[in-house]
């Protein structure tokens, strides 16, 4: 007799961190002021991340160091919930080191890259540019498992990619490095995710690690593997470039943090600006713990359309926050891109839900 076939056990991994759970064989009870809560909280760290992230590198151009400073900063909330087993969590074991590596090395190349693309253009441009990752998920499965989705979800596709050819040719800044580096995040992060499905699928003698833990560990590997590159390509800069942009002698103002003030024209102290780049990395590694609680509450439709809104949110507030409003053309390309997500991921919900009911 033929047993079940094997599962995900997790999320699935994306630009932002972790941002689709496997459909369920089974329906719960969902706790809706909590998933509210839990949508709100995701939403608005995912929005501040962004809106840092770039005021940030519109200061300090120096991406690769940025990226890095935003993986270090991980260590700051993870140290101390698995140290005080908060949630009930640990530092998980029996993960294979080579796998994890590879994951990482996925993960943290394309978080630079992602990093790199919203440096080099609008926050709103490099959103739309992302969301081609599900053509950039399909291509990286047909090339790591053999196998190709449905026609259905073929077609879908199409939309997407349309929709970032407009919105590309509508963008009156637009920059051939935003746009190659948005696209190599698409495909290291897709990448990422079909190995991460492969790995928490688990196997004879190995251990499911929970998705949580795996972005956690996901971000240790990628700090360490991508900080020889780091050094490598603004090393040599980076001390004289802080120094010189770090003139500012006003004290440390939590109010002005919290808020996000960062005055290109008149620059910061030395402790500002270092708490300013971690409260930017902690909100980068809540909002993907945020977007792994909020999704494992959603099923497969649910998860499209938290997914399609979010990146909406965040490209209105880019739009606002730095003056950069869309051209007519530049949003109807947008519309047509993140339409098309939101139809590739209701198409492809609908053609796993027989295979979750036969299981």
């Amino acid at each position: 007799r033929r047993g079940p076939p094997n599962r995900v056990a997790g999320v699935r991994l994306d630009q932002t961190g972790l941002d689709k759970m496997p459909p369920k064989t089974e329906k719960k009870e969902v706790n809706l002021v909590l998933l509210g809560v839990y949508m709100v909280l995701w939403y608005t760290l995912n929005v501040q991340y962004n809106l840092y992230n770039k005021k940030i590198l519109n200061a300090f151009p120096y991406p690769y160091m940025v990226s890095l400073s935003q993986l270090a900063s991980g260590i700051f909330y993870i140290l101390p919930v698995w140290l005080l087993g908060l949630g009930g969590r640990s530092f998980p074991s029996g993960f294979e080191v080579s796998k994890m590596g590879t994951l990482g090395f996925f993960h943290g190349s394309g978080h630079f890259a992602t990093v790199i693309s919203l440096g080099a253009g609008s926050v709103a441009f490099a959103n739309v540019v992302k969301a081609a990752e599900p053509f950039c998920s399909v291509l990286m499965g047909v090339l790591m498992t053999a196998s190709f989705p449905p026609m259905m979800e073929m077609l879908a596709l199409m939309p997407i990619i349309a929709g970032v050819m407009i919105a590309s040719m509508a963008e009156p800044e637009f920059s051939q490095t935003a746009f190659i580096f948005a696209m190599s995040s698409n495909l290291l992060f897709a990448a990422r995710g079909t190995l991460a499905k492969l790995i928490m699928s688990g196997g004879p003698g190995s251990k499911k690690i929970g998705g949580a833990d795996v972005f956690a560990l996901n971000t240790l590997f990628a700090l360490v593997i991508m900080a020889p590159l780091a050094f490598y390509m603004e090393g040599g800069v980076i001390q004289d470039a802080w120094a010189k942009y770090t003139t500012g002698t006003k004290a440390l103002d939590l109010t002005a943090l919290l808020n996000g003030e960062l005055d290109t024209k008149t620059k910061p102290s030395p402790e500002y600006f270092a708490a300013y780049m971690l409260v930017c990395g902690l909100y980068y590694y809540t909002y993907n713990e945020m977007a792994f609680m909020v999704l494992d509450l959603l099923d497969p439709v649910g998860q499209a359309v938290g997914n399609t809104v979010k990146r909406v949110v965040i490209i209105i507030a880019g739009t606002i926050v730095f003056n950069k409003p869309l051209t007519q053309q530049g949003i109807v390309g947008s519309s047509v891109a993140i339409g098309g997500v939101l139809i590739y991921s209701l198409v492809k919900a609908q053609a796993s839900a027989p295979k979750a009911k036969k299981a």
